[in-house]
């Protein structure tokens, strides 16, 4: 997202609990696109995080005019299995850190002009999705959120939801995930993923699910009854911890 936004000449906010992670890729994209870069440090999986974002960025007098929320992670086992200090950070990140984001900047958007708020949820958003229900309940919420949101906030703040499909990126380690061969061919690059976000987000779009496959996959989850679903889905999840 922060390439794409760059090229886009647009500056940037880049914010992660890994300093020197952040500032690498600062850096590289300073060196390449020639914008402003700031890097601020936050846990956003903590309520203490968030508010010590908002208010390093007030502090700076920095007003975000585009919002991506795409902080995240899941979790791939049984639901009883979860620690709970564990889950409790995953819902806090998924769901009250996006929505408190949200919240603050888009009426700070809507006071000074307008906006664009792209949320991130996930394929699993639409459809029952066992092994990992409490992360695709989490994306569920982000979904029906920003598609709300994308007319209560019209014409001044413009909200789009973005659905990915699997990405080979770092959500494997952190959530178990074991891709099986056919989900791992309709794979999308990162950079494929974040330019079909921003696209529909500049365009007005409402929602987009990210690549072919996973957009008839969406539409099946409409068709077909929802427990016929979760049941087939289950059936694939436990293949894939067998094949692990």
């Amino acid at each position: 997202m922060a390439d794409d936004l760059a090229r886009r000449g647009y500056p940037l906010v880049l914010t992660a609990r890994s300093r020197p992670a952040l500032e690498d890729v600062a850096r590289r994209i300073r060196d390449e696109q020639g914008v402003e870069v700031i890097v601020q440090t936050s846990d956003l999986s903590k309520l203490d995080g968030v508010k010590e974002l908002i208010a390093a960025l007030d502090a700076q007098d920095i007003r975000p005019s585009i919002l991506v929320n795409n902080a995240g992670f899941g979790l791939n086992e049984r639901f009883e299995e979860h620690g709970p200090e564990r889950l409790e950070a995953m819902l806090h990140l998924n769901i009250l850190a996006l929505t408190t984001l949200t919240h603050v900047y888009a009426q700070r958007m809507k006071t000074h002009g307008g906006g664009h708020i792209l949320l991130v949820a996930s394929l699993a958003a639409h459809m029952p999705a066992p092994l990992m229900a409490a992360y695709g309940a989490s994306k569920a919420y982000v979904l029906s959120l920003g598609e709300a949101l994308h007319v209560e906030f019209a014409p001044q703040v413009r909200v789009t939801v973005l659905s990915p499909g699997y990405m080979e990126t770092g959500f494997d380690d952190t959530s178990g995930f074991r891709p099986n061969a056919a989900t791992k061919r309709t794979a999308l690059a990162p950079a494929s993923v974040a330019r079909i976000g921003l696209d529909a987000l500049f365009a007005g779009k409402a929602s987009v699910v990210a690549g072919r496959a996973n957009k008839f996959a969406a539409l099946l989850a409409r068709i077909l009854p929802r427990t016929f679903m979760a049941r087939q889905l289950y059936k694939s999840a436990g293949e894939r911890f067998r094949e692990g």
